[in-house]
């Protein structure tokens, strides 16, 4: 599988809430970089991490938070970049993001992801610490 239907097959699944089937397109020692300065942001160093971030994230929204791709996939060797929106409601608050996911892909499985907000501090404030 090339990269891009990789990463295709992971928002695909993630769209329709298939949580472990999008965890199957990565490795076991996959890295997640997660920005800003919030409860969620920092290094995920494995798909245990990723996944109780996954997790955390729908908790913390009771199940209202998706991202999908909002243009064009690009594609340069093993790297895909995504334009994203991410959309999110808990309690009183709520957001409508965009932003980029980066990939990298490496023998058919997901190795590293990037994400990038467009509104680093919206972001921060929603998620809180």
């Amino acid at each position: 599988m090339e990269a891009r239907e990789v990463v295709k097959s992971y928002f695909d699944a993630l769209g329709i809430g298939e949580f472990d089937k999008a965890l199957s397109f990565f490795t076991p020692e996959a890295k997640w970089n997660q920005p800003g300065h919030n409860k969620f942001s920092g290094l995920k160093g494995n798909l245990h991490e990723i996944a109780d971030m996954f997790k955390g994230i729908m908790a913390d929204t009771s199940g209202y938070m998706t991202v999908r791709p909002n243009g064009a996939m690009t594609e340069s060797g093993s790297f895909v970049a995504v334009p994203v929106q991410f959309i999110a409601k808990k309690e009183s608050k709520s957001f409508d993001l965009g932003g980029m996911d980066l990939f990298e892909v490496k023998a058919g499985k997901i190795v590293q992801v990037w994400t990038f907000s467009d509104d680093q501090l919206v972001d921060d404030e929603f998620w809180g610490d």
